[in-house]
């Protein structure tokens, strides 16, 4: 496993060395190209946050994700500027946290609805730049898709190649009837868009998503949190579909 290395020219505030191998996306965003590079699908997701109290999991079966509360991988002491700095903080982001899980899901950092969309772009590329830099550093990492309305369509799938792995966080995305139906269209825009080879979604989904990946075809891992999937998964007849459930 590779280390995190200081980089050379302390004026790099913005953290462009993380980047300095990637190849960019040709939208208007210019997003680093990511894609998945698991060797395996895993049997069970650890939140972030509760990582250190997992002794009994089998962690080469297990993915680390990070749908958790943003300032819970994110600040001061976060991700983000843990690779800017190339400095491990104490009470903060560690990546000997992340070591011995089998893969990685992308930290997921929020879009908000009411978030100015100049975050949203932002957020969106930061998730990029970390999947990067953490692949780079030698780490197993599933890209993690993430949008809010229709608008940010234009920029939240950017960077991310056809046919990967990719993991969604539904959970909490059908508070309303508004946040389930831009959750739907969501979804079926992604696979419209990236056709991933398979999705991994985190929470939980709605008569009309499994409609939707029933009619795409579309193979899937669902992982309910704090549920542990009871059979190893299968083939669901005539629909193609690989699922937990």
């Amino acid at each position: 496993m590779c280390v995190l290395k200081r980089p050379y020219d302390k004026k790099d505030v913005f953290g462009a060395f993380l980047v300095k191998n990637a190849s960019f996306s040709k939208g208007i965003y210019d997003m680093p190209i990511v894609s998945s590079n698991i060797s395996a699908l895993p049997k069970t997701l650890i939140p972030y946050n509760t990582s250190l109290n997992k002794k009994s999991v089998v962690k080469s079966t297990a993915a680390l994700h990070f749908y958790v509360y943003d300032y819970l991988f994110d600040g001061r002491f976060g991700v983000w500027n843990t690779l800017i700095s190339g400095t491990e903080y104490k009470k903060g982001f560690c990546l000997k946290r992340l070591e011995d899980y089998g893969c990685l899901i992308a930290p997921d950092y929020s879009l908000y609805l009411d978030m100015p969309v100049e975050w949203q772009i932002w957020n969106t590329y930061r998730n990029r730049v970390v999947t990067f830099a953490l692949q780079e550093l030698g780490y197993s990492v599933i890209p993690s898709v993430r949008w809010s309305d229709t608008k940010s369509f234009a920029f939240c799938f950017e960077g991310i190649k056809q046919n990967s792995i990719v993991s969604v966080g539904s959970y909490g995305c059908s508070k309303t009837i508004a946040d389930k139906l831009l959750f739907e269209i969501g979804l079926e825009e992604l696979i419209k868009r990236l056709n991933p080879s398979t999705i991994l979604f985190y929470g939980s989904l709605s008569n009309k998503c499994k409609e939707i990946l029933s009619e795409h075809q579309q193979k899937h891992l669902l992982f309910k949190p704090n549920v542990a999937p009871t059979q190893t998964g299968r083939i669901i007849r005539g629909e193609g579909v690989l699922s937990w459930e």
